[in-house]
Order: structure tokens, then sequence, then C-alpha cells
């Protein structure tokens, strides 16, 4: 089980996503408790607040969700011995893309490391104790499908009365160099954390230096794509028809990985290996010329250690050159506190650590659009590198001190986006929780997309599309 889902049973139970098909405008929902974006906006202005206070393009959306077609996405039945039944499906919205080139109605999606449940959830899920499944790997992962495929999904939504739906058109599961499929099991990691895998039975899956958990993805002109991945963190690029062509780690990371059956390029900092576990890549973005990708490390890297991440608000984007396969800038990001998301505070109290991004798109040569969360409120900022010094090279040694995730306050002398709020959830209504996917097939139109976790905890996939009355730049 997710934080994200574990925290939503906690303060609102356990309960599916109410679909609808509808046009909704904007305005704060000030009634039921929920703050809007002026309020957000007041409660950064502290002496380090970085967000701008220009007023919002996205100011009066029109909104309309679809119903998705999970008829064809269905997993089946997984039954504990002992104990539950789980009813699980695909859950198409770990992240999504579309090209504008292409038509409006279709984009990209893909799926994470198929269902997995935390051994310390074990009684609440699976109404098994922890020890009956994972032995003494409290810290471990059950994942109830290790046969599963990490997929790329093409999405087509269907505006035509009398409902507006969305099905998938296409599947393009991930293979090897071999056109073998991979799975998603967790990598075989000493030089940065890694969890165990456990089947539901109780036995212990090796691990697949092969694995991948992608939560980001973008589609090239030539038909090709980059993923973003958690384990390593890594990013690769995937051929048309799914064959991993290069998958790109951090320095050290690529000996860790000498038994996959794809290539292995040591091409990101080793710095970033020290990712927080379960807080890798989960943002990507090309700009216009397909020459530089562009992606962010989910959460403050755990370094010296984890208890620094958990505190610290200090976010790295990084700039890729796919010829020269190599990182030529970093950027610096500065979190939101928890208490400016407005629903996650409602009847619960999040902490720093669960401030994350989830996404970015690309919006023109030198601005991002950056996806900003804890789980049920999702706030879109704009960022400009143009405007933002890169983040010194010094930074990226691993004996640096201080490091960059520990420094706050009039102690941080690195230079960092000024972030403008353009939408918030907050001030919408019916948006579902963990929006962890946004399309942009034009200028106007944003497409956003929910991570479900496979169903187990009830959730179903929600898509939101968002026609503005102007460009967001």
């Amino acid at each position: 089980m997710s934080d994200d889902t574990r925290r939503d049973e906690a303060t609102h139970g356990s309960h599916s996503t109410n679909r609808r098909s509808v046009l909704l405008g904007g305005g704060a929902v000030l009634g039921l408790g929920t703050v809007g974006s002026s309020v957000v906006r007041g409660l950064l202005r502290g002496d380090d607040s970085t967000a701008a206070h220009d007023p919002s393009p996205i100011s009066d959306p029109q909104i309309e969700f679809f119903d998705v077609d999970e008829s064809y996405l269905s997993l089946g039945d997984v039954t504990f011995r002992g104990g539950n039944t789980l009813d699980l499906v695909v859950g198409l919205g770990s992240g999504a893309y579309a090209r504008d080139d292409e038509p409006d109605d279709r984009f990209y999606t893909i799926a994470d490391r198929g269902p997995n449940i935390n051994c310390s959830d074990a009684p609440a899920v699976a109404d098994r104790s922890v020890e009956s499944i994972c032995g003494d790997d409290t810290g471990g992962k059950i994942f109830t499908n290790p046969g599963y495929t990490p997929s790329i999904y093409t999405v087509r939504l269907d505006s035509m009365a009398p409902s507006q739906t969305a099905a998938v058109t296409e599947t393009i599961p991930l293979k090897d160099s071999d056109g073998h499929d991979i799975t998603a099991i967790s990598n075989p990691l000493e030089s940065t954390s890694t969890e165990g895998a456990h089947s539901i039975n109780g036995n212990r899956i090796p691990y697949d230096p092969n694995g991948m958990d992608i939560e980001a993805i973008v589609r090239q002109q030539d038909g090709s794509f980059w993923i973003a991945e958690e384990y390593a963190p890594s990013i690769a690029h995937v051929a048309s028809d799914g064959r991993v062509l290069d998958r790109h780690v951090p320095e050290g990371v690529d000996e860790d990985l000498s038994d996959a059956t794809y290539p292995v390029t040591p091409s990101l900092p080793a710095v970033w290996r020290r990712r927080k576990l379960n807080r890798g890549i989960e943002s990507l973005g090309v700009l216009p010329d397909e020459e530089s990708l562009v992606f962010a490390i989910q959460s403050p890297l755990a370094n010296p250690d984890v208890a620094t991440s958990e505190a610290s608000r200090n976010i790295r984007i990084a700039q890729f050159d796919v010829d020269q396969n190599a990182v030529t800038d970093q950027y610096l990001y500065r979190l939101d506190r928890p208490q400016t998301f407005a629903r996650d505070n409602r009847n619960g109290s999040p902490t720093q650590s669960d401030v994350k991004i989830s996404e970015l798109r690309v919006l023109d040569e030198s601005h991002l659009l950056v996806l900003e969360r804890v789980s049920r409120t999702t706030k879109l900022y704009v960022v400009s590198m143009d405007e933002t010094d890169p983040i010194p090279a010094e930074y990226d040694a691993l004996d640096r001190e201080p490091t960059l995730a520990s420094q706050s306050g009039d102690a941080l002398s690195v230079d960092h986006f000024e972030k403008t709020l353009v939408f918030s959830t907050d001030d919408h209504d019916g948006f579902a929780s963990k929006l962890e996917g946004v399309a942009m097939p034009n200028p106007e139109t944003l497409i956003l997309i929910n991570d479900n976790d496979f169903g187990y905890s009830g959730a179903e996939t929600q898509i939101a599309r968002l026609t503005l009355s102007e460009p967001i730049v």
C-alpha cells in the first residue's frame, strides 16, 4: 500500500472514486473546509517563500471527467491463502504524455511496478500477518502478480454522446534486447537502497536487474519513447516496439545491474543514487528540439541521510543531453510547506516528507509546468530555467558538506526557481487523489490522470480534461 493510499484510507475510508462525465467551472470550495489558492498563496508568504503571486491563466477552465473502460484491463482476483481476495486492475496513470502533432484525443500513459503491498500493510490489506508472508522483512514488498510486465498504453478520449469515455487502444510491453518481456521486480542494488520482494504465498522472489518501476513517459517524433523510473533511479530510451535501448543510471549503479539483458549506462551523477527509497525519478519532459530531456527527483535526496530528506524542501530538476548522454545542468526547486495543501489537511496532518513532485511538462524552450502534491491536493506551478542559475557542480560531490538537501533559510546559498501557481485542485471539486500524469495535446488543453494503485484500495482511474481560455505561457 502506498503512503498516499494509507493516508486517504485513514482520513476518508476506503472507497471508490465517484466517476462522472460532467462539466465544471472554476470557483473555490470554501464551505466544505477547503481553502482556495489565494489562501494557499497567503500561507506561502514567509521569508523563504518561492511562489510568485501573478494571476493564474487557468482561473476558470472547462473541466470534463471521463469514465475509463477497464473491462480488458483486469488483472483478475488474487487470493491470499487464509486471507483476503483482491480484485485488481491495471493502473494507467503513473505518467502521461501527448504530442501536439497527433490528434488531441490521443495520449500515452504508463503503469508502474504492478500491484504491490508494503509488507507492513499485510494485516490491513491481506488479512495476514507480516511474518506469514515476509518473515522479518518488514520493509519489503509483496508483489501479488510477479509476472506483471510494465507497459506503455495509448489512450483515446471519446467525447461523443451519450457519455464521455476513455479506452486503451494499444499496449506496448517493455522488453529486453532479445525481445523478452521484462518484470517490475526490485533490483539487486548494493550502491543504494532496495526492497525485498515476496510472493503472496510467502516465497522470496529473486531480485531482477531488468526490473523497472516506471513513473513518467515522453514520446519522440521518431516513435521511440523515453521513460523514467524509481529503482535506480534512472531514465531509459525505449524503441517503438517496447525494447529497452539504453537505461541511464547514476554512476556506480551500473555495476549492480551488470546482469541486465539490455544496455545500462552510468550517465547520471552518483549523488542521485542517494534518492530516498521509493522516491526516485517520477517526472520527465522533452525540450521542443528533442535534444534535451528534463526530469526531477520526486523528493529531496537522502543526503547525507533519510532524516535530511524528510525535513528538506530542496528538489533537483536536471537537464539531460541525449547526444552526450550526460546531465548538463541541475536546478533547485523548493517544495511548498505541507500545511498549504488544504484538502490533505482537512482531516490529516501531512508532513514535509509527504510533499513531492509527480510530473512535469515542458511548455517551451525554458518554461516547465511542475505537478506538486501530497495526495488529495495537487498544484501546478510554472518555473523558468532561463531565469534561474544552475546548481553549482560542487553539490554533486558525495563528500560535500553541507549537502544541498540539508540547507534551508538564510543558509541556502543556491539560486532556486521562482514558482508561479497556475492551478490547484483545492479550487475545484471532483478530482481524484494521487494525480500523477499530465498530458498536453495542445497549449490550451491539459489532461490529468491519477494512479489508482491497481485498484486494491478501491480507487478507480479518473481522467480529467481541462480546456483553458489561453495558453499557460
